[in-house]
């Protein structure tokens, strides 16, 4: 949830079907699309199914507005006969916010989630950090790097 956003009760869906004869490359079109119609979370598991043969568990979280689009375009775009739905009794989520933070090499956002009042994660954004390592030409690793310590300097002692 970005800063400024309300929470508000939400009935979530686990959407999850096995794919085993799809090509692999389709795979991020899939994510990108599913993103696009508002799931939540994609993600996919190896597993093996029948006959030893291997594919993947596809998972979409989503909620109960977003079941027929998320479900649509998994039919469309995949080899799927079925999907199984399952609802998400309760999710426990993380406050979370962006911070900008003044590097050397420019300016890096940051998401920064707390629970229970405190601070559990801070990650660079990594678009943020790519562009600038692409436009200082620095590894990628530095810009992140320098992005944590100047989150963490900003924090103090």
């Amino acid at each position: 949830m970005e800063a400024g956003e309300e929470r508000t009760a939400e009935n979530l869906l686990l959407l999850e079907t096995n794919i085993d004869d799809m090509n692999p490359q389709i795979y991020g079109y899939l994510y990108d699309r599913l993103f696009e119609a508002g799931a939540r979370d994609v993600w996919t598991t190896p597993i093996y199914m029948k006959k030893n043969r291997p594919g993947q568990m596809l998972s979409v979280l989503a909620g109960e507005a977003q079941k027929e689009a998320c479900a649509g375009i998994i039919f469309r775009e995949t080899t799927s006969l079925g999907i199984r739905v399952r609802r998400i009794e309760e999710r426990l989520e993380a406050d979370r916010h962006m911070a900008k933070v003044e590097t050397k090499y420019g300016i890096v956002a940051c998401k920064v989630s707390a629970y229970g009042g405190h601070i559990i994660n801070v990650a660079p954004e990594y678009e943020d950090c790519c562009k600038l390592a692409r436009e200082k030409k620095v590894p990628l690793k530095l810009v992140q790097q320098e992005a944590m310590k100047a989150f963490e300097a900003r924090l103090g002692d």
